[in-house]
């Protein structure tokens, strides 16, 4: 089974690459044409076992994935991404002879499915679904966790940060650790005290790279250092205030060479 050894969006050639999930040969042949006349480079896993390796060892910028898979079920493998700390928020098009079947059976969790396209491949439709997850991933949306048990904080947080971020709460430590271990998140903005302990226990699970923003009524350690980019204090900083330094941050770290910010308030 071939797997890649190190993470890239773009193959050498510079194209984008879509996974095809499909165990017929001549179907992923088809596919694989087809992603090829589009201008995208392409692999193909012929069971879940396969999928799953390839994705955590090379991004996709989308997957198209038949339910049927070998005997297996794509439901499953489905389900199984978006649990998955990697290319979780991948986009699918499914690409099956039971496309309607399967749209039934997710009933309403078939999230960042683009489109559901019977056998034999329609690709007009083909296109069109491309050109969306396209469109939509230039500017990728960033992930952000935010770690708080006030309502009130959360709801000013995500307003103030609006459409352009994808943002999720969790309440408890216990529940943004079950999130971390699950998701990759580009930030996170942390409260220090928490219904079941200190919001600060949270940076030993998380990676290097995921920005931290402590927003906390509670006293800060100004030891933290890098691990931590911005501390803010609930008396003299507001939701709002975070929130553009969050889109600051975004800015800097989407432009990879752009300055950490730092703010101690």
């Amino acid at each position: 089974k071939p797997v890649a050894t190190e993470r890239r969006s773009r193959p050498r050639d510079g194209r984008l690459r879509v996974l095809i999930c499909e165990d017929e040969t001549d179907v992923a042949a088809v596919i694989a044409a087809l992603l090829d006349a589009e201008g995208f480079s392409s692999d193909v896993a012929p069971d879940i076992d396969t999928a799953m390796a390839l994705l955590r060892t090379r991004d996709y910028v989308a997957l198209t994935l038949d339910i049927k898979l070998a005997g297996e079920s794509g439901i499953k493998l489905f389900h199984d991404i978006r649990a998955s700390p990697v290319n979780s928020d991948i986009s699918v098009i499914v690409i099956s002879a039971v496309a309607d079947e399967a749209k039934r059976s997710l009933n309403g969790t078939a999230v960042g499915i683009v489109d559901w396209l019977e056998k034999p491949v329609d690709s007009t439709r083909l296109h069109a679904a491309l050109a969306k997850i396209v469109a939509g991933k230039v500017e990728r949306r960033p992930r952000i966790r935010h770690v708080e048990d006030d309502e009130g904080v959360l709801a000013v947080m995500s307003a103030g940060l609006g459409p352009d971020v994808l943002i999720a709460s969790a309440k408890t430590l216990q529940e943004a650790r079950r999130a971390v271990a699950k998701h990759r998140y580009d930030l996170v903005i942390l409260d220090i005290a928490l219904p079941d302990g200190s919001g600060l226990d949270l940076l030993i699970d998380l990676p290097q790279e995921t920005g931290v923003i402590v927003f906390s009524a509670a006293e800060m350690d100004e030891k933290l250092g890098d691990r931590v980019q911005a501390m803010m204090t609930k008396t003299r900083a507001s939701e709002i205030d975070v929130a553009k330094l969050v889109r600051r941050m975004l800015v800097a770290s989407r432009n990879a060479a752009g300055p950490t910010v730092q703010a101690r308030e």
